[in-house]
């Protein structure tokens, strides 16, 4: 009989079909050897069997974040942090301490204004009532150029702001004259019409970097592996052990990632979806056969890093196409290139990656009645289910569309924070029947469509996520998101744990804590499927393990 390596003693919840529980865990070669109970476990251990009790906590299936830009939330870490800044005083303070330590002439760039991770409402949020103007850096940093960054509207809500010194509107090439060329950004002016170094930023898309500040330096690829080297760490520090990210990687963090699992550094299982830096359908064909043979069918890679398939985006802003044609290498604080096609280039694409067998990803927002006929006209050229297309960040949809979803064997991944939480309030004219289905968890769980739920990183806690799914509450008014879309708690840990596992084809050895499957494991402070939903806010990751190896809070 095989003895095991490991035994862990808590309140287990196995998560292969509901209701499952046992007392302890036998670990043997980095796999679930058995769970039972602690007399049947205890008769596994060998002379160097390591045993700890965890008592009253509760060990689950490690967090899979199906949707979890896991390199961007490390790479917040790299530039300088204003977060304790609660006065324009205290904005200059900062400055001056990161211009100490600069030459005269090299930048400096912060992060914005506000409180992380959502930085709501930065032109109010200092006590001075107002963001500081070029001329409030200008005297803490008069030698330097300086850039104070604009958030994503993806991490809170438009409006952002970037504030820039005069130097750096000076690098930039920004005066009384110049104008912005997209829509919704805006250089502010003061009473004699010079910029005040204040640019507005209305889009959800980030536009004012590419469009007006050629000059502010960018984040490099070395910053872009220590990003995600510190990500690894925060993503432990909440459970998570595996994450999914089906919005596409850019070349440059794709190289991060391999660069971390070369050096034996990757602790994260982590599922990639290539995010490619074509222009045109024409590039799209000659990258998809000559250039990605690799990511066809489940791709490439082993338990540790795996890579397969490619990220198509519909519709879009296309004068943020245009303007990343001149730096398709601008990520900006993203992961991934900009990808915006017409209904007429995307379902040109998406033929093309079911004819070269790459399976394909998508958001579809609000769009999901215009995606799903385009996906329908593929699927009968092309198995799509089989080969596992995934449909993400969905907000509205009718039972005309989920149905067809589940028709055609397509995977969805859902973001139920952004749509019920962050932004419910913009959904608010919907009917209650719409609102039932706005991130339709319950419906699509119900049909049997593949489904799982994912942070987005803004916050990275699955147990907040859980909690969203479980009171679906618009976080300005408190109104519930439509009631009859409320999860039950086993189905929604589920949709975080071991839902995820269909995306990256490793459903049969990953999820569960089953015989055989990787010991994957998070130790919680308490019951998720017992806690009333207010009470996951409470419950904290007190260890995690990934595949038989402690990563975060080691209790020996």
């Amino acid at each position: 009989m095989q003895t095991a390596d490991t035994i862990l003693m808590g309140n287990v919840l196995v998560l292969d079909r509901p209701g499952s529980t046992a007392e302890a865990i036998a670990i043997a070669d980095g796999k679930i050897l058995q769970t039972g109970s602690r007399d049947a476990m205890a008769a596994l251990r060998g002379p160097s069997t390591w045993v700890h009790d965890f008592k009253t906590s509760t060990l689950i299936p490690g967090f899979n974040d199906s949707h979890a830009h896991s390199d961007s939330l490390g790479l917040k870490t790299i530039r300088s942090t204003l977060e304790d800044a609660r006065s324009i005083a205290d904005v200059q303070q900062r400055i001056r301490e990161i211009a100490s330590g600069k030459k005269p002439g090299e930048w400096i760039v912060t992060m914005p204004i506000g409180e992380p991770p959502f930085y709501w409402n930065a032109d109010s949020f200092l006590s001075d009532g107002r963001l500081p103007t070029r001329h409030d850096l200008d005297e803490a940093a008069p030698d330097n150029p300086v850039c104070i960054a604009s958030p994503s509207g993806y991490w809170g809500e438009p409006p952002c702001f970037t504030v820039l010194n005069s130097l750096a509107l000076k690098l930039n090439g920004i005066d009384r004259a110049t104008k912005p060329k997209v829509d919704g950004v805006e250089i502010l002016h003061d009473h004699a019409g010079e910029p005040t170094g204040i640019i507005v930023e209305r889009n959800y898309t980030r536009m004012a970097e590419p469009d007006l500040l050629p000059a502010v330096p960018r984040f490099t690829p070395e910053d872009r592996v220590e990003g995600l080297r510190r990500s690894l760490a925060m993503y432990h520090d909440k459970g998570t052990t595996s994450v999914y990210e089906g919005h596409g990687c850019a070349p440059d963090v794709i190289s991060a990632f391999r660069q971390l699992h070369e050096t034996g550094e990757l602790t994260l299982r982590s599922g990639l979806v290539v995010s490619p830096a074509w222009v045109g359908t024409s590039e799209a064909e000659y990258a998809m056969r000559h250039w990605l043979p690799w990511a066809r069918g489940r791709g490439l890679g082993d338990d540790m890093l795996r890579i397969s398939g490619v990220f198509v985006g519909y519709g879009g802003n296309p004068q943020f196409k245009d303007l990343l044609k001149k730096d398709i290498g601008d990520l900006g604080w993203g992961g991934g290139l900009a990808s915006v096609n017409s209904p007429s280039d995307f379902e040109e694409l998406c033929m093309l990656a079911g004819k070269y067998n790459l399976r394909l990803h998508t958001l579809a927002s609000d769009k999901l009645h215009e995606v799903v006929p385009i996906l329908e006209r593929v699927a009968q050229h092309y198995p799509i289910g089989q080969r596992r297309w995934v449909v993400e960040h969905i907000s509205k949809a009718s039972p005309r569309d989920i149905a067809s979803l589940k028709a055609m064997g397509v995977a969805v991944t859902l973001i139920p924070a952004h749509y019920l939480w962050k932004v419910g309030h913009t959904f608010a004219n919907l009917s209650d029947e719409q609102l039932d289905l706005l991130s339709p968890a319950r419906e699509l769980a119900e049909l049997g469509v593949p489904v799982s739920a994912a942070t987005d990183a803004v916050p990275n806690d699955p147990l907040f996520c859980m909690w969203v799914m479980l009171a679906r509450q618009d976080r300005r008014s408190g109104k519930i998101m439509g009631p009859r879309g409320v999860l039950d708690s086993d189905t929604a840990l589920r949709m975080l744990t071991v839902n995820g596992s269909y995306l990256t084809f490793e459903e049969d050895r990953k999820g569960p804590l089953l015989p055989g499957y990787y010991a994957d494991i998070a130790v919680l402070s308490g019951n998720p499927l017992s806690a009333s939903p207010e009470g996951l806010l409470d419950i904290r990751c007190q260890a995690t393990m990934v595949g038989g190896r402690w990563v975060h809070g080691d209790p020996a």
